[in-house]
């Protein structure tokens, strides 16, 4: 087998092995919830603990980036503020919906990576896009039909968790843009671990106001295990093949497989959490699988998105 060769194979086994492990994050994250762990501090905890696992590789990496003061002010902004927030939408939105439900919608997260690209950083809009984003917004209005049927108007309601996973996409899709410019000229490792840091810096205030730090303490092995899978493997280590693929393979491959972590989220929330698909969320699904397909197959004009779309599991 020629280096070409292999460096094909090791990449398709480590976008797929990325994939495969942030789809398992909404599961798991509604399982540690389900233990009456805090939304916002599961959110510090896996964060803090990405930057321990990410720690080694930073430093053989800290001479390779130099960053001005207005790089650092963009990296505090986006760690501090929209990586946070995106983190508190998220699982808070997790906890209140089903994790089949989360999946599903954060799969469109690539998708308005490109539409505020061409709002923020003025990329050519192309019809593919268009009808793709339309086709996986659609599905994302089915996947949501169960709880726009039984509209509530209180904080628990699956709409409400619903909403919020919507907005936590906004904020990934804003995250991957404003990465960008950092990513033009810095290790993505470097920035990464940056970006945990005040992530959890500001995921670690919040959970400290609040007083939701202390019930972690008392979790038993089972849910200290499965926030040591969540932090150290699926954020970190999730993380670094993602990057590798990114390195081994072309960027427009690396994002359709994009549509992998749907399909992973579902059957572990199906087989870990006992959830069942409704119908609407099944045609849903695959409407927001073939949208995001359709939207992001590979296309010159859109592989500088493509090649920083760092993901929100």
């Amino acid at each position: 087998m020629s280096n070409q060769n292999r460096s094909w194979v090791l990449g398709i086994i480590c976008v797929i092995g990325a994939q495969f492990l942030f789809g398992t994050t909404f599961a798991f994250n509604k399982w540690v919830m389900n233990h009456n762990i805090d939304p916002i501090a599961l959110g510090f905890a896996r964060a803090s603990l990405a930057s321990v696992f990410m720690a080694p590789f930073f430093w053989s990496a800290r001479n390779t980036t130099r960053w001005t003061p207005k790089d650092w002010r963009r990296v505090v902004f986006i760690g501090l503020g929209l990586n946070a927030v995106a983190i508190i939408c998220e699982y808070m939105g997790t906890n209140f919906t089903s994790a089949s439900n989360a999946t599903l919608i954060i799969a469109t997260e690539s998708v308005f990576s490109v539409f505020l690209a061409v709002i923020i950083l003025k990329e050519t809009l192309h019809k593919q896009t268009v009808v793709g984003g339309v086709i996986a917004l659609a599905g994302v209005a089915l996947v949501m039909f169960r709880d726009i049927m039984h509209f509530e108007v209180h904080g628990g309601a699956g709409l409400f968790g619903d909403a919020l996973v919507v907005a936590s996409v906004v904020c990934w899709g804003l995250f991957t843009i404003l990465s960008k410019k950092l990513l033009n000229h810095s290790n993505p490792i470097y920035t990464l671990f940056f970006i945990n840091i005040f992530a959890s810096i500001s995921l670690g205030i919040v959970s400290g106001t609040q007083g939701t730090l202390a019930p972690m303490l008392e979790m038993d092995a089972y849910t200290w295990a499965a926030v040591l899978y969540l932090g150290l493997i699926c954020s970190g280590g999730g993380f670094l093949l993602y990057f590798t693929a990114l390195k081994l393979l072309p960027a427009s491959i690396v994002v359709l497989t994009l549509t992998l972590i749907p399909v992973f989220g579902v059957v572990f929330s199906i087989g870990l959490l006992g959830e069942v698909l409704t119908l609407p969320q099944i045609i849903g699904g695959t409407s927001i699988i073939c949208g995001v397909t359709y939207a992001m197959w590979p296309r010159e004009a859109q592989k500088v998105v493509s090649e920083d779309a760092l993901i929100g599991p």
